[in-house]
């Protein structure tokens, strides 16, 4: 089944070896083009966070308040869109992650039936 408006394949069943490798190869590339777009996710990730852990830092020194733990909420209450930025990198980075470990997972299920048909293939002497 294809997309067609953007012309990618949606859901494909692969009724031959060679479509099954060609499938496997697809996914296998699928699997290194985002690597540089971790990595980017991972970069912003950390930057939210030093972004964010030096703002918070800053306002408690910047407090007037006795109590720390008032300081710390007081600090907590004026950082709070750099903690969601910083929470909305990490949940980006983690849907990416997630989205990468289906790709393999399904990358190794179709290497298994990869390996399952040949194997039937040599058996009943068909590749010989």
């Amino acid at each position: 089944m294809t997309n067609l408006q953007t012309g990618e394949l949606v859901e494909f069943q692969p009724h031959t070896p060679q479509e099954l490798e060609h499938l496997i190869t697809q996914h296998g590339h699928r699997l290194f083009k985002p690597v540089p777009v971790l990595r980017d996710l991972w970069d912003a990730r950390y930057a939210t966070e030093r972004e964010f852990i030096a703002a918070h830092a800053k306002e408690m020194l910047r407090s007037r308040q006795d109590a720390v733990a008032l300081r710390r909420k007081e600090a907590d209450l004026a950082t709070m869109d750099l903690k969601r930025a910083f929470d909305d990198a990490k949940a980006t980075l983690h849907a990416a992650e997630a989205l990468q470990k289906a790709l393999q997972a399904r990358l190794f299920g179709m290497q298994n039936i990869n390996r399952v048909v040949a194997s039937l293939y040599n058996a009943s002497g068909v590749m010989r």
